[in-house]
C-alpha cells in the first residue's frame, strides 16, 4: 500500500471508529463507548485492517469513555485473532480510569499494553515501541476533530486529588 488509507465507520449511537493503515500498521481509533452493542463496529474494523497484514494494531483508547466487561472480551478476542495472524494488537492513548481497573481486575493489562505488569492495566507502551512498528506521522494523520484521539502510547490515568 503506497501511503496512509483512512477508513471508517459512520458515528452510531455508541461509538465511532476509525481507522489509518500504513503498510506495516494499523491504528484504530475508538471514542465513545464499548460494549455488547456497539462491539461489532470495532470487530469488522480491526478485522479490515488484519486483511493488510500489518505488524501492529494500535488500538487508541484515549476518548473511550466507557468499556464494559463484554468490551473488555472484544479487546482480548482481537488480541488473540491478532495474533493468529502474525500481529500485535496493543492499546494507545490514554487508559481511563473505569477500563484500567477492568484491565487491573481481570489481570489482563499486561496482554493488552504490552508491558509486564500483570496486575494493572495503567503501564505505559514504549516510544521506541511504538517508532519501531508504526511511523509517528501516519498515526498522527486523522488530525484534530471532535471525537478523534490521539495517537499517544497508553498511559495511566492521573489520580484524583481530594
Amino acid at each position: 500500500m503506497t501511503g496512509p488509507a483512512r477508513m471508517g465507520t459512520d458515528a452510531t449511537v455508541g461509538l465511532h471508529v476509525e481507522a489509518l493503515l500504513t503498510s506495516d500498521c494499523a491504528a484504530v481509533y475508538v471514542a465513545g463507548e464499548l460494549d455488547l452493542d456497539t462491539a461489532e463496529q470495532l470487530v469488522q474494523t480491526v478485522r479490515t485492517c488484519l486483511t493488510h497484514r500489518p505488524n501492529v494494531v494500535r488500538v487508541d483508547v484515549s476518548e473511550l469513555a466507557f468499556c464494559d466487561w463484554y468490551g473488555l472480551k472484544t479487546l482480548l478476542s482481537l488480541h488473540r485473532e491478532a495474533q493468529g495472524a502474525g500481529c500485535a494488537l496493543k492499546l494507545s492513548g490514554t487508559v481511563r480510569s473505569q477500563l484500567a481497573r477492568l484491565l487491573a481486575a481481570t489481570g489482563t493489562g499486561h496482554l493488552l499494553t504490552g508491558t509486564g505488569a500483570q496486575s494493572t492495566g495503567t503501564a505505559r507502551t514504549t516510544g521506541t515501541a511504538r517508532r519501531r512498528h508504526c511511523v509517528a506521522a501516519p498515526l498522527a494523520a486523522p488530525g484534530p476533530g471532535p471525537g478523534v484521539p490521539s495517537a499517544r502510547p497508553a498511559t495511566a490515568p492521573e489520580p484524583a486529588v481530594a
